[in-house]
């Protein structure tokens, strides 16, 4: 969930992935139904002069005043100034973090692009491999519903089976995105669980490393996802999502199961739509798998719905649009958008569960794609909205309402409603707002 991506069905996210270019999550991440823990009990009076945690930070406070008045904070909820001020002695705020909230990529891949490299025979079979070798995995499915196969996707992105899982120290990440001020008050309290973290689990401040963002571990958890959704797989008396397989995968499940997970249903299923079918719908409507049906939608597999899924509200998507793959997304695709609300990443998610349990792979190819440019998308968003056609901020980032401005305008102008930005597409704005088409 690190890597940077944006296209049709991405936003931007921040996690840590070997997978090539892809979903980015901006914190916070991953998002639970979860409330966040109480404040800390009290663990030594308040010893050290420090400015009012209600205190405003001035806009041209220091880093040094920031670390004043977040001292002052964590002493409120119960923390030594003693104690937060040594956590903090030798933070300073870290350019590349700075960088990686800021920057907007130049150019990102499609989403087709994006699934052929994170999707493959071979991560799928590795990750089966690891799964079938741990004791572990067999009660973890047990006690959380969460099939071993959609942690096993889950586990590949986030960090390669364990392999990757960044090396910034996340104390330091959180400071500077908290003294930078775009999200203080979420990295503000991502830190205070740091500070718990190291006061009361036995965790080394060399062990809190991680993403730009604060994601650490296997299956890349924020601090205070650790605090109350880790969970202790292999019965060793800690939670360790570094170095223990079965504790990431057993805290990835719980943070699954209460975020809503569906035993026994699918994530997703691949669809063949029929000839003249209203692109519109996609993405906009709700139905139930047979009210598709109705329509001429079919599996992709030839199957049958099973009897827990038929009254399900279904999306379909397009994530290349009417040319690419098409799927009818059930209530877990959405439980896997709470890990990290890119639709990218949860179809690539979904897809190597998929590889996994043995699962075919999508019927229709995805097609072949350059990437676009920010200037592409940029450009994009100006013309739709000079035409009428609201997408919201003029940032670069193709999200739902450009997406939505984009299928708007593609109707209007009696084309292929898919609300999809191909590369001519984009071509076709940025020559409306004047500009020169690119080259692929």
């Amino acid at each position: 969930m690190r890597l940077r991506y944006v296209s049709l069905f991405a936003v931007l996210t921040a996690c840590t992935t070997v997978a090539p270019q892809g979903p980015v999550q901006t914190p916070p991440k991953p998002t639970t139904t979860t409330s966040p823990p109480a404040a800390e009990s009290s663990s030594s009076p308040t010893a050290v002069d420090a400015p009012s945690a209600s205190a405003p930070l001035p806009a041209n406070a220091t880093f040094d005043d920031w670390k004043q008045s977040f001292i002052a904070k964590a002493a409120a909820k119960g923390f030594a100034p003693e104690f937060t001020a040594q956590v903090l002695s030798d933070v300073k705020p870290q350019a590349a973090v700075t960088s990686s909230d800021s920057q907007q990529p130049e150019f990102s891949k499609p989403a087709s692009s994006y699934m052929r490299a994170a999707v493959s025979a071979s991560r799928a079979a590795a990750a089966r491999a690891r799964l079938d070798a741990n004791p572990n995995v067999a009660e973890i499915v047990a006690n959380s519903g969460v099939p071993a196969e959609l942690l096993g996707g889950i586990w590949t992105m986030e960090s390669d089976l364990g392999r990757v899982q960044g090396n910034i120290d996340v104390v330091s990440a959180l400071a500077t995105l908290a003294y930078n001020g775009r999200r203080r008050d979420w990295a503000e309290s991502e830190l205070i669980a740091c500070l718990k973290i190291l006061r009361d689990s036995g965790i080394g401040r060399e062990t809190l490393k991680g993403s730009w963002a604060g994601a650490m571990g296997q299956t890349q958890f924020l601090p205070d996802n650790y605090l109350t959704l880790g969970v202790d797989g292999d019965h060793d008396g800690k939670v360790d999502i570094w170095n223990s397989d079965s504790d990431a995968l057993a805290s990835s499940a719980n943070l699954l199961a209460k975020a809503g997970w569906k035993p026994g249903q699918e994530w997703a299923v691949e669809v063949i739509l029929p000839v003249g079918f209203d692109y519109y719908l996609a993405e906009t409507t709700k139905k139930t798998p047979a009210e598709w049906a109705e329509l001429g939608v079919k599996r992709a597999d030839g199957g049958y719905w099973k009897p827990a899924e038929t009254g399900e509200q279904a999306t379909i998507l397009l994530p290349s649009g009417a040319k690419g793959p098409a799927f009818v997304a059930l209530p877990n695709h959405y439980v896997i958008r709470k890990y990290n609300n890119s639709t990218a990443y949860a179809l690539a998610v979904g897809l190597i569960a998929d590889l996994i349990a043995g699962r075919s792979p999508p019927v229709t190819p995805w097609p072949v794609e350059p990437p676009l440019s920010l200037n592409q998308r940029m450009k994009t968003q100006e013309a739709l909205k000079a035409a009428g056609f609201d997408p919201g901020a003029i940032d670069g980032v193709i999200g739902i309402g450009t997406r939505q401005a984009i299928r708007d305008w593609q109707r209007a102008n009696h084309m292929t409603a898919d609300g999809y930005l191909s590369f001519d597409l984009a071509n076709q704005f940025v020559v409306m707002r004047g500009g020169a088409a690119e080259a692929r």
